[in-house]
């Protein structure tokens, strides 16, 4: 059998969940390999965004997708970035299809099979399981508890003994992260049980490559901007969106730390500039122009304008232009970039990584030499 390379995304796992539970076999991993927790994701701080980095190793102007949902301005209607025909860049899977490699792609949520599908032989999700996998492990839990991630990983040492593909992409989900902080007891149980995991298929790949990164982090917001009202009272017309939302609303009831602002009506741009960064709770806000060079974002897919929240601050329907008592956890601001970046496997030598999108190169590199 020849090599065999695992690209892991920790949804939404900030260093502070590593730092602090109990995960001896990660920090284990990290001692004999490379891992730093000062790993950069892009920007947006959002899962389509940096799933599909990981699993392409480009920017998104490169890969298209620049959010969870987009505003099309043509049909009016809002569009989940869920097809892989909206990526513009090839993906692992396909780069390793036509070398004649075989790869997998596991995932908890139907979205993610369902976006990064291009090019993988095998795909799974937990929130729709294939009967063959009930049958080895049993029914997966819920895609709201503790349990679904571990169950997950379970999966995967199956489908590594059973089919043995080249490589393997899997993306956990986030619930935990959006439901408990890194000092919660829950948060530390689920670290744990993800470490237990990651120790066994550490020990099933054998010398083989282990790459482990995160496409967020998570932090605690308490207060929550309606940037449509927002524009509304000094006669600005728009449409707002999150870059969060998605159709898991138990998770962040699409409230997020970064939003696109699409002008829909007549409004000079250094106005609605100034306005945008006047509102509370926005850190920045930048035009598209200005987004598309800092965070290599693609010009026709971001809207008029990017606001980035402050550190507690999240954007999004709520009920008031200001709500300062909300209680949720959330990520899309610059606050939620850093990322743990963990590579393990023999004679694998990382010297340095900068941003979670550099582990592809890492992936077909590694298997390049087989």
């Amino acid at each position: 059998m020849g090599k065999q390379a695992v690209l892991l995304c920790l949804d939404g796992c900030a260093p502070e969940y590593l730092r602090r539970s109990n995960v001896t076999n990660i920090q284990a991993l990290g001692k004999t390999g490379f891992m730093t927790d000062a790993g950069l994701a892009m920007v947006p701080t959002v899962t389509n965004v940096n799933n599909v980095s990981l699993i392409t190793g480009t920017y998104p102007d490169e890969h298209g997708i620049t959010s969870n949902c987009y505003y099309d301005r043509r049909s009016g209607e809002e569009v989940y970035m869920e097809s892989p025909d909206s990526i513009t860049a090839p993906t692992i899977f396909e780069k390793l299809a036509r070398r004649g490699k075989t790869s997998a792609l596991l995932s908890v949520k139907d979205k993610l099979c369902a976006l990064l599908n291009r090019g993988p032989q095998i795909v799974l999700s937990a929130e729709s399981p294939p009967e063959w996998i009930v049958k080895e492990i049993g029914q997966p839990p819920t895609i709201y508890s503790i349990e679904v991630n571990p169950w997950l990983l379970k999966a995967l040492r199956v489908v590594l003994k059973k089919y043995s593909p080249d490589f393997v992409y899997m993306g956990t989900t986030d619930y935990v992260g959006h439901k408990y902080a890194p000092e919660d007891e829950e948060a530390g149980r689920h670290m744990v049980l993800i470490d237990e995991e990651i120790g066994l298929l550490s020990e099933q790949l054998g010398g083989n490559l282990l790459c482990i990164s995160a496409d967020h982090g998570m932090l605690g917001k308490t207060r929550a901007v309606n940037l449509k009202a927002a524009l509304e009272t000094v006669g600005v017309d728009a449409w707002v969106i999150p870059t969060v939302k998605d159709k898991y609303v138990v998770h962040h009831s699409n409230l997020s730390g970064s939003a696109y602002v699409y002008l829909t009506g007549k409004s000079p741009e250094g106005e609605s500039l100034e306005i945008l960064s006047d509102i509370e709770g926005v850190e920045r806000a930048l035009s598209a122009k200005e987004a598309s060079l800092e965070y290599h974002l693609p010009l026709n897919r971001i809207g008029d304008y990017l606001v980035l929240g402050e550190e507690d601050t999240v954007f999004g329907e709520v009920s008031e232009e200001v709500v300062s008592d909300v209680q949720i956890r959330s990520h899309g601001s610059l606050h939620e970039r850093l990322v743990p970046l963990i590579v393990h496997g023999d004679d694998i030598r990382v010297k340095e990584l900068v941003e979670n999108r550099d582990l592809a190169k890492v992936v077909l590199d590694y298997l390049e030499q087989d």
